[in-house]
C-alpha cells in the first residue's frame, strides 16, 4: 500500500520537477525557433542581392526553411542563404559561376608549358609564372655574359675582341657550358616541381580559391 501511494505522489509530482520545466514550454520554443526562420523567400536573400533578383531554383522559402541551391548554401540554421565560397551569382545572367580554376587544365599547362609559366598564368599567380617567364627569356643573355665576363677577368679585352684565337687561348667555353648546364637543371626541377604541385593540387589560384579537381 505504501509502494502504491509512493508512485502515485511521484506520479503527481514529476511534472513540476525542474527536469520536466523545460518540456512544458516546448511549444513556445518551437512557435519562437520557426518565428525566426523564413517566412517569405524574400527573408531568405543575402544582403547584397535585390529581391526577386536569384530565380527561386536557387533560393526558396519552404517549410519555414531557406533552400540555398547552386552558389548558395544555407546560414544561420535556414535562416537566410549565403555565397558558397568561391562562387558568384552573376545578375546579368541569373546563373551561378564558379571561380575555382581547373586542376587538369593546370596540369597539361604544367606537363607542356611550365617553361613559360603558362600553368601559374592560368591560375592567376602572376608573380610565379612571371618568374618562370623571365627565367626563360633571360638565359640567352644572361650565360653569355657570365661568359664574357669570365674571360674579360681572365684575359683582358684583347681576347674577348678577337674571337679568332683558339678556343684554348680564351680559356675555353667550360665556364659557358657550366652556367648553362645549371640554369637547365633549374628550370627541370621547376618544372617538375610544378608538375607534382598540379597534379596533387598543393596550389590554390590567385584568389585564394583551390582548384577543381577532376584530374
Amino acid at each position: 500500500m505504501s509502494s502504491l501511494r509512493l508512485c502515485i505522489v511521484l506520479k503527481v509530482r514529476l511534472p513540476n520537477t525542474p527536469y520536466f520545466r523545460p518540456y512544458l514550454t516546448l511549444p513556445h520554443v518551437y512557435r519562437s525557433v520557426q518565428a525566426n526562420l523564413c517566412n517569405t523567400t524574400d527573408d531568405c536573400y543575402p544582403a547584397d542581392l535585390i529581391v526577386h533578383q536569384v530565380p527561386a531554383v536557387y533560393i526558396n522559402c519552404s517549410d519555414n526553411k531557406c533552400v540555398c541551391t547552386g552558389c548558395f548554401y544555407s546560414t544561420n540554421g535556414y535562416k537566410s542563404c549565403g555565397y558558397k565560397r568561391c562562387w558568384q551569382y552573376v545578375a546579368a545572367t541569373h546563373t551561378c559561376e564558379d571561380l575555382r580554376k581547373d586542376q587538369r587544365t593546370a596540369f597539361l599547362l604544367s606537363l607542356f608549358l611550365s617553361f613559360v609559366g603558362a600553368a601559374n598564368f592560368y591560375i592567376e599567380q602572376y608573380t610565379l609564372g612571371g618568374l618562370q617567364l623571365a627565367f626563360l627569356v633571360l638565359m640567352p643573355i644572361i650565360i653569355p655574359a657570365i661568359w664574357l665576363i669570365y674571360v674579360f677577368i681572365m684575359l683582358g679585352t684583347s681576347a674577348v675582341c678577337d674571337w679568332s684565337n683558339d678556343v684554348d687561348t680564351i680559356a675555353g667555353y667550360w665556364p659557358l657550358i657550366v652556367s648553362f648546364v645549371l640554369w637547365a637543371m633549374v628550370i627541370l626541377m621547376w618544372w617538375v616541381a610544378d608538375i607534382v604541385t598540379f597534379a596533387e593540387d598543393l596550389r590554390a589560384s590567385g584568389n585564394g580559391c583551390p582548384l577543381r579537381h577532376n584530374l
